[in-house]
């Protein structure tokens, strides 16, 4: 008897092992990345510029966030003035953008560093964009914090489909109207 409860030991070992009795076994790396349209609460374990954070999931895994639908001048790397409407491309355009690149990044520090954030992701954007970073609106506090770099004229708009583009376009257009943030720069 002990040598038939083993075989069918052995048996079943080698069934579940190959795959024959239907048990299977999610190999991939864990994801707590929501599909498009949905949301999800994170922590911001990094600011890397205006537009740009790194979060930690409720699971501890780990991404990079591009804010979807806005572009704040860079800090890493030259600004090409030719982004900002009707900033001139001279050296003082681009010193004007870097400085406000800086301000829109310092910004996103004081409202995001290592905050529980909302990240909602937007059907009509895709899930991932360039670099393959999430493409997602961040609402802390209850409010867009994309629209609020818009308002602030830390940032403009980025050229690109997502649902909230037209009311973003209006923010930008205010924003460059009042030459606030980054629209003092245009001559």
């Amino acid at each position: 008897m002990r040598r038939r409860d083993a075989a069918l030991v052995l048996c079943c070992v080698l069934a579940v092992s190959a795959g024959c009795l239907g048990v299977e076994v999610d190999t991939a790396p864990s994801t707590a990345t929501p599909t498009p349209g949905s949301e999800t609460t994170v922590r911001v374990t990094d600011v890397v510029d205006g537009d740009t954070i790194d979060v930690r999931f409720p699971d501890g895994s780990t991404d990079t966030v591009r804010l979807l639908g806005v572009d704040t001048p860079e800090v890493h790397v030259e600004n090409d003035p030719a982004e900002f409407e009707g900033v001139p491309d001279t050296e003082a355009g681009r010193s004007c953008l870097r400085r406000h690149g800086e301000r829109a990044s310092t910004f996103a520090v004081d409202r995001l560093a290592d905050r529980r954030v909302t990240l909602q992701f937007d059907a009509a954007a895709g899930r991932r964009g360039g670099y393959d970073r999430l493409l997602a609106y961040v609402v802390v506090d209850g409010a867009s914090f994309n629209a609020a770099l818009l308002e602030r004229g830390h940032a403009r708009l980025y050229d690109s489909s997502f649902r909230e583009r037209d009311r973003y376009t209006a923010l930008e257009r205010e924003a460059r109207d009042a030459g606030r943030g980054v629209w003092d720069c245009a001559s």
